[in-house]
């Protein structure tokens, strides 16, 4: 049976995504159970991003030169790794050792199955992350919940379930994704070259120094990043604690932030017939930055909530409105290589971001520890958002 390519990349981002938040859902929670501070949480998550930055790029050439299925099956394989080893120990160290593998996983899927989709589907761009976006956020309402109500009973649970889900991916990877289209040649005019990763490197660094448009996403890319550190990692103790109601009143709140992130998606799918590609960056950049500051101002449960939520739908617009601005601005042969690239200098904001929210919250140990270094992370986090606007507000010729 043939699965057309946009299908079976929205099939496969709904599992994926599934497959991480079911985990994600109670994941500082969960490694806080294990014995280790906020810090020590911080920690891990900084080891994962430094080791996203440094293989990004070797893992994108894997897949310009050998083919995006093999990156992509290599990438579910390693992940199946991660969470086993991460729901099995309690040591740090090992722990540390999950994270890579984690990380691996990260670098072999992100550019590979963009690229591949791209390549291989007649749906507009436009429409294919609009709408995976969309789906992402429709598991996010399903898993939210469940990862939060199977912590409860046992934290190891949703491990266990994402770890049935990544075997599905392999499974489901190796029978339906075809690389019709994957070639170990370049033509150049009437020149055909054969791909060689230094080529691949060099005409990525051409690519990369001529368009003054990626300059401006990487830097965009490193000031969201830093943006992401503090709500991605505290949004689970700060509204347990604010609630004081347990557990499961987090997954409820994933459940519906989910929804917010869809509409977010679909804004985008709406904006994108009447505004250019760079407007829609600002805006999501807008409800990035602005709500955020705003939920880390307020210090009472239902204000922060309903600010968390307005900034969850400016969560669901950025990704897809990043993907389209830089996949318009790159060519084929280097697409994987490129966006490996721009994920990789992503990172360098992540992991500045969790170092200095780190040290700011080292004494929240507890979920009865005050909020206010929580407060504080939030707020700069929403400021920085804000800093690269003025980047995107000089337009440029589109390149495609």
């Amino acid at each position: 049976m043939k699965i057309q390519a946009h299908r079976l990349f929205y099939i496969i981002t709904f599992i994926q995504f599934f497959m991480m938040e079911i985990t994600g859902t109670t994941l500082i929670l969960f490694i806080m159970n294990k014995g280790f501070s906020l810090q020590y949480a911080n920690n891990l998550l900084i080891v994962l991003f430094i080791s996203i930055l440094l293989l990004e790029i070797p893992t994108g050439i894997i897949a310009d030169r050998f083919g995006r299925k093999l990156s992509i099956v290599l990438g579910f394989i390693c992940y199946l790794i991660y969470a086993v080893v991460f729901m099995l120990t309690d040591e740090f160290l090992l722990l540390i050792l999950a994270q890579i593998f984690g990380a691996l996983a990260t670098c072999l899927q992100s550019g590979a199955l963009e690229s591949w989709v791209v390549d291989h589907s007649d749906e507009s761009i436009e429409n294919i992350f609009a709408t995976s976006s969309s789906v992402m956020y429709i598991a996010g309402f399903f898993c939210g919940l469940l990862g939060a109500v199977l912590a409860s009973i046992y934290f190891v649970l949703p491990w266990m379930i994402s770890i049935i889900c990544c075997l599905s991916l392999i499974v489901l990877s190796i029978i339906y994704i075809k690389e019709n289209h994957h070639s170990k040649f370049i033509k150049r005019g009437d020149v055909v070259e054969e791909k060689s990763v230094k080529k691949i490197i060099g005409s990525s660094i051409n690519i990369i120094l001529s368009n003054k448009q990626l300059w401006v996403i990487f830097i965009v890319g490193i000031c969201i990043s830093f943006s992401n550190s503090a709500p991605n990692s505290f949004q689970q103790p700060r509204f347990v604690g604010l609630s004081e109601n347990g557990l499961w009143i987090f997954g409820i709140i994933k459940t519906v932030y989910s929804l917010f992130m869809s509409l977010g998606g679909y804004l985008i799918k709406k904006l994108s017939k009447y505004y250019d590609d760079t407007t829609i960056l600002i805006f999501s950049i807008l409800m990035l930055g602005v709500w955020l500051t705003i939920a880390g101002w307020f210090n009472d449960f239902y204000p922060v909530l309903v600010s968390f939520l307005i900034y969850e739908i400016g969560r669901g617009m950025y990704p897809a409105a990043r993907k389209i601005y830089i996949n318009k601005r790159i060519a084929s042969d280097y697409r994987a290589t490129i966006l490996s690239l721009d994920s990789a200098i992503t990172q360098i904001g992540m992991c500045i971001g969790l170092l200095v929210t780190g040290i700011i919250s080292k004494n929240y140990t507890d979920l009865t520890s005050s909020q206010f270094p929580i407060q504080v992370s939030w707020m700069i986090c929403g400021i920085a958002a804000l800093l690269p606007i003025a980047l995107l507000i000089k337009k440029e010729p589109q390149r495609q």
